[in-house]
């Protein structure tokens, strides 16, 4: 997967052969495109979803990140890379 790094510019709407002004949906999607060739969100979909996401949990008294913020996954590695993947909770959960 392409990933942008700190040095690399900032893709403006122009950059991604949209008109001025473009709607963020369309922004996001070319992003994707362009970035990891549509099969996951470029950095700017993936912080917006993650930013809403981390709301969410901080806003629910009843979340983990609330009642118990130093809680980590104790779900089995499946690939063995030593990281906890959303792959590893899907097959924990299919499990």
């Amino acid at each position: 997967m392409a990933r942008l790094l700190k040095t690399d510019p900032v893709l403006g709407a122009g950059d991604l052969g949209a008109p001025e002004p473009t709607p963020l949906w369309f922004y996001l999607l070319k992003e994707a495109e362009l970035v990891a060739g549509g099969t996951s969100l470029g950095p700017v979909g993936g912080r917006i979803v993650a930013e809403v996401l981390l709301g969410l949990l901080r806003g629910d008294v009843h979340s983990f990140a609330n009642v118990d913020p130093t809680w980590t996954p104790t779900i089995p590695d499946t690939d063995g890379d030593g990281r906890f993947t959303m792959a590893d909770l899907v097959a924990f959960a299919l499990s």
